[in-house]
């Protein structure tokens, strides 16, 4: 199943995630109006989400980002790791 999701986050961006999935996350794209840097970051986020269940929760796929943003010494701009989270756990439903 391929699913999308566009949504303004209440940091004020526009972020769209695109998602296939079976029971698992097979591939995902985030794109939007937020920033990262490094910009690296966004494509180290995508691959960790892979193999993830379908039924993970906002939690843990904030937990992911959070350490992946701190292990990279990220800012995120426009966007936080539980909005983000929240907008990747919408397109699952």
């Amino acid at each position: 199943m391929i699913a999308s999701t566009s949504q303004k986050v209440k940091e004020g961006k526009l972020v769209k995630v695109e998602v296939e999935y079976d029971g698992i996350i097979r591939r995902i794209k985030i794109t939007g109006d937020f920033f990262l840097h490094p910009e690296d970051v966004l494509d180290r986020i995508e691959e960790s989400m892979i193999g993830l269940g379908k039924d993970a929760s906002i939690d843990t796929i904030a937990s992911i980002i959070q350490g992946i943003a701190q292990a990279h010494d990220a800012q995120m701009i426009g966007i936080g790791p539980e909005s983000l989270a929240s907008v990747i756990r919408e397109t699952l439903k």
